[in-house]
């Protein structure tokens, strides 16, 4: 009886690949922390009225106002305004400049 011979082909070492091997995937990080809101935007209590107009300028809170109201406003909405404001950290705040800031807010919003 003939047995068969299982010959044995030698092939050539494979050829390392240029990528690398594969890497566990590190563990899901926590969610990232939502980005703090603008300096500006956040209240900050001083006691400078100066300070605070400055602040206040630079927040939207002025045109938000004016939009809300469709560029036309009463006495107990201004006064409810400064409630908000207030409450927000800008006071003490010269209310006149508040007043013109809101002015000039409404000539923009007319504009467009």
């Amino acid at each position: 009886m003939a047995t068969k011979k299982t010959v044995k082909k030698e092939t050539a070492p494979a050829k390392k690949s240029a990528a690398k091997p594969a890497v566990k995937a590190a563990p899901k990080a926590a969610p990232k922390a939502p980005k703090a809101a603008p300096k500006a935007a956040s209240p900050v209590n001083t006691n400078d009225p100066e300070e605070n107009i400055k602040r206040f300028a630079k927040t939207p809170l002025a045109m938000n106002f004016v939009k809300a109201h469709n560029g036309s406003w009463n006495h107990a909405d201004w006064l409810n305004f400064l409630r908000e404001i207030e409450a927000k950290g800008y006071f003490p705040i010269d209310t006149d400049r508040v007043g013109l800031i809101l002015e000039d807010k409404k000539v923009i919003f007319f504009s467009k």
